[in-house]
């Protein structure tokens, strides 16, 4: 049975998408005679990686691993020592955005951290190497880096793992996944109010597209069980595409409150001299916009969550009585 078992390592498996691709994993059948789920995480003692291994301590082993690392060498050794063949099968591969700006995109954290990444995969043969992008137009997200500095980095991050495989004849397939604007961007929090007064303002009625980390995990759980089906594909996701006055409705009929905005000078004030990136985001959610095929998708996973549903199922809005 060991030897029909593949070992995936989940990157950011602590956090939300990487924690989606587990939860969606352990919810296939039989899993356990599927995969082994190695996740890393910087501090396997922690509260959140705890909670993680208690979910299914047979099949999930914790990784230290911390990309300030030069390399991630020994987590990948780490990893291949907790194998049952020996080696990695399966990567997701994920990496946290930076609120700062930097003056060339090749300076972003971010950036080094998938580097990192995709090195070590090509570098230890893994066999299937699944990263979650972010779209920018669809199928136009290809050529499409936009001025978004967030966007910039994970188009190139793209461009650099299908450089690097054609470059050192890997034979490693991938998958990417290109996620629109998650609604847990939403959850009650002073900075979400602020930014949906921003998108109040700015983009006045134009519609935008989200998608639940949840479902992100599903597409990349998918993914892993049927490779072939995925492989050299690259996927925009979105659950639903809705006006302001759309989910404003959305949020009355759940909540019985309108969605939480603030102060509109300050707002301003914000994401035209503090964050700048995120009025940059905005301004390009008003000039473009994403390009996810909801339609298609739902043929694919039918239960892809809406407005409506996320905030009934997901959200920590309290829901009206």
């Amino acid at each position: 049975m060991a030897d029909q078992i593949r070992t995936i390592l989940v990157t950011g498996a602590t956090g939300r998408q990487g924690g989606a691709v587990i939860d969606a994993l352990l919810s296939t059948p039989n899993i356990a005679s599927k995969f082994l789920i190695l996740a890393l995480t910087r501090d396997p003692d922690s509260a959140r990686a705890q909670k993680l291994l208690a979910k299914a301590p047979e099949i999930i082993r914790l990784i230290k691993g911390d990309y300030t690392a030069p390399t991630l060498s020994e987590p990948f050794t780490k990893a291949k020592e907790l194998s049952p063949k020996g080696k990695i099968w399966g990567v997701f591969s994920m990496q946290d955005k930076d609120a700062k700006i930097y003056k060339d995109w090749r300076d972003a954290p971010e950036f080094h951290n998938g580097m990192k990444v995709v090195d070590q995969a090509i570098k230890n043969n893994v066999e299937l190497f699944i990263y979650t992008s972010g779209d920018t137009g669809g199928e136009k997200s290809w050529n499409n880096p936009t001025n978004v500095p967030h966007f910039m980095t994970k188009h190139h991050l793209e461009r650099y793992l299908l450089d690097q495989i054609k470059e050192k004849n890997s034979t490693m397939k991938w998958t990417i996944l290109r996620p629109t604007m998650f609604f847990e961007n939403l959850e009650p929090t002073n900075d979400s109010k602020l930014f949906m007064t921003a998108y109040r303002d700015i983009l006045k009625n134009k519609p935008v597209q989200y998608i639940a980390t949840k479902d992100i995990g599903v597409f990349a759980a998918k993914a892993f069980l049927d490779p072939d089906n995925y492989q050299g594909k690259a996927i925009s996701l979105a659950g639903d595409e809705v006006t302001w006055d759309q989910l404003n409705d959305a949020f009355i009929k759940v909540t019985g409150n309108p969605i939480p905005t603030g102060n509109g000078l300050l707002s301003w004030f914000i994401f035209r001299f503090v964050v700048k990136q995120y009025g940059m985001m905005i301004d390009w959610f008003k000039e473009e916009g994403y390009g996810a095929n909801i339609k298609e998708l739902r043929k694919i996973h039918p239960e892809l969550m809406d407005a409506e549903t996320w905030l009934k199922e997901k959200s920590a809005f309290p829901k009206k009585v």
